[in-house]
């Protein structure tokens, strides 16, 4: 198969234009011994491969080495890149392709942004960049497909060319000749070693003179103010304001959540009615053998606890991807720059710990750019603190426990306030949690950081949405796996017990003695005696002080493997042997102690929200932690100390309440 390797700096659009090429053709992997994400998908039988953004081959991070190594793999095989630039910052664009040049890989330079480039009235002479490079230019827009019919011609055709090497005779002088030689000579021997400062400094400052000297040839300015740049300082004005730009961040978050409870409330109930009623229909259709229970008791209720939260967590993606669509969140990154600082962070700690939102992986991933090794240590073991979308069921189901469907004003969600609470508590946590790591670290002061704040733009729709399939597939898919092998697990061990069935008998006789001949004292029995039961039993001395009781116990156990597991296992324990097979939470809210009272109390529900905002449970982040650590030292005492702090303030919340 053909392959193509889109290469281009941060935020030119890359993973647009990818999008669009492959749609739903595209899968993701690790790249060979680093869990940074590989993406890669098909265009018509020709392999595309979307490398991470770099803004230089002498790479400063992990992600940058991976997209260098990758391009100089490109050279060594003669197979051709599409050069993506940012039509608005061409000379910035053009000091990588410059070092790509020198490799004389069969390129072709894309500009982007072609809608924009018109706004701001800017002229490129498309001909003479062409002959100045020495590799086909086309000018699109990914973002409405707008150049694609050209771009398709040249990948169908092969029309890639060996660009000129415009800048290397400027380093004749360097060690080993020409700066092929240098940049092979660090990939082959030792990817670390790299340029002094000096003559990286030498090299750079080089390279943007003749660049500069391109781009007064090719681009003329407009001769009146920037349209697209006057509207983009207007509203920076407000949105990076100290104050007003962080109160405009609050009451976008809150407005996120306050969304997703309002507009996920009516499918997120009719899918809990569906399998509910699924579940009921398997019961009466098939006959009445032990995977007739396994399928209605473990499956349909196990699924049923992670598919209900599917419009919550595509919510979160569609408003998260708009506002990275926008160019807010870089906003939201230089507005954050300040207040880290204060806790022992810079800048470039705010994209990992904004991606703890989406999933603690990636985000502990991301933490690779981060070029202060101790700043980056603390920020890989305060990331789970962050509300990752696994807590969104379990945060879900108990605020619906014990919160009204009430309004505030008659617009807000009371729900969505508490939702609101739980998201800022995890943040402050894990803001005080580097605080302190940093002061123990002795972290070194943090550099001066700078990010590249993109002009506002439309939402890129065809983006968004396919970023929300792609994430929201990816969490059915992965907790999915998890929550069926954990249900039939279950069921095998509640639906079995060590007993013979007169001792069975004699104990369901001594509960209706107590309680009456209820419908489901016969299942409840069959579960306290199960092996199962016996294990939450065994659990439950520890646990009790916080407010659980043993069914309560196995969900927690489970849920260690990963958060979302929780509400699947009380979606399993609850309906196994019962004659309620309405929704989960009428069930819970049902659900009685021996002695009468109700199990889901408001000090229950506190404590657990607590715990789970505060506990490591997801064995996923732990594995990653420690393949980017190097030891299993840190997450050792990562996941000890969580759980130590989810333990004593769940307790100290259920003994106040």
């Amino acid at each position: 198969m053909k392959r193509i390797a889109l290469v281009g700096n941060p935020n030119v659009g890359k993973s647009t234009l990818f999008n669009l090429l492959t749609g739903l053709n595209q899968k993701t992997a690790n790249y060979a011994g680093a869990t940074v994400e590989k993406k890669s998908g098909t265009w018509n039988k020709t392999q595309v491969l979307d490398l991470p953004g770099l803004q230089s081959l002498w790479a400063n991070t992990i992600d940058e080495q991976i997209s260098s190594d990758e391009i100089l793999k490109f050279s060594q095989i003669g197979a051709p890149v599409l050069y993506i630039a940012n039509g608005l910052q061409l000379e910035n664009s053009l000091l990588l392709f410059s070092q790509i040049a020198d490799l004389q890989i069969p390129t072709a330079f894309v500009i982007n942004f072609k809608d924009e480039i018109e706004k701001s009235q800017l002229r490129i002479d498309l001909e003479r960049l062409k002959n100045r490079l020495g590799c086909p230019v086309i000018l699109i827009n990914s973002k409405n497909g707008d150049g694609l019919y050209e771009l398709e011609q040249i990948l169908t055709s092969q029309l890639f060319k060996i660009p000129n090497a415009f800048c290397r005779s400027q380093y004749e002088s360097f060690e080993n000749g020409t700066i092929i030689n240098r940049y092979r000579e660090v990939f082959e021997q030792d990817k670390t070693n790299r340029l002094d400062d000096n003559m990286y400094e030498e090299d750079i400052s080089k390279r943007q003179v003749v660049i500069s000297s391109i781009c007064n040839q090719v681009v003329q300015q407009p001769s009146v103010a920037n349209p697209l740049m006057e509207q983009t300082t207007r509203w920076d004005q407000i949105l990076l304001h100290p104050l007003w730009g962080t109160l405009a961040f609050l009451a976008t978050l809150f407005l996120i959540f306050q969304a997703m409870f309002a507009m996920a409330a009516w499918p997120m109930d009719l899918i809990d009615g569906f399998f509910a009623g699924l579940s009921e229909q398997v019961k009466t259709s098939l006959p009445a053998v032990w995977y007739t229970d396994l399928i209605s008791d473990a499956i349909i209720p196990g699924l049923a606890g992670v598919l209900i939260f599917i419009p919550q967590i595509a919510i979160l993606f569609f408003l998260l991807g708009v506002l990275e669509s926008t160019g807010y969140m870089a906003r939201v990154s230089y507005l954050s720059d300040r207040l880290l600082r204060r806790f022992g962070l810079s800048g470039s700690s705010v994209i990992p710990l904004l991606s703890g939102v989406a999933c603690s992986i990636p985000a502990i991933m991301s933490a690779r750019n981060i070029k202060n090794e101790r700043e980056r240590l603390a920020v890989i073991l305060i990331t789970p603190f962050m509300t990752c979308s696994a807590r969104l069921p379990v945060y879900t189901i108990l605020i619906a426990l014990i919160f009204p469907t009430a309004t505030v004003g008659g617009v807000f969600s009371v729900k969505g306030f508490a939702l609101f609470g739980l998201y800022l508590l995890g943040t402050l946590t894990a803001l005080i949690a580097g605080f302190f790591i940093t002061k123990r670290l002795k972290t070194a002061d943090t550099a001066m950081w700078m990010v590249e704040l993109p002009v506002y733009r439309s939402p890129n729709w065809r983006n968004v949405l396919l970023t929300v399939f792609n994430k929201t597939k990816s969490f059915v898919v992965e907790a999915g796996k998890v929550i069926f092998v954990i249900s039939i697990a279950l069921w095998l061990l509640a639906t079995n017990h060590p007993h013979n069935e007169t001792f069975i008998a004699e104990k369901i006789t001594e509960q209706k003695t107590v309680l009456g001949d209820s419908g489901d004292v016969e299942a409840s029995v069959r579960l306290q005696y199960s092996y199962i039961g016996y294990l939450g039993q065994f659990i439950e001395p520890v646990i009790k002080p916080l407010g659980y009781d043993w069914k309560i116990g196995i969900a927690l156990v489970t849920s260690f493997a990963a958060r979302e597991v929780f509400v699947g296992t009380l979606s399993t324990i609850y309906s196994i042997g019962s004659e309620d097979e309405g929704p989960i939470i009428e069930r819970l809210k049902k659900e009685k102690r021996i002695d009468g009272r109700p199990v889901y109390t408001l000090g229950a529900c506190i404590s657990l929200l607590l715990f789970y905002v505060f506990a490591m449970q997801c064995m996923s982040t732990m594995a990653i932690v420690r393949k980017e650590t190097g030891s299993w030292k840190w997450p050792i005492i990562q996941f000890i100390g969580m759980l130590l702090l989810a333990y004593f303030t769940a307790l100290i919340a259920f003994q106040l309440l």
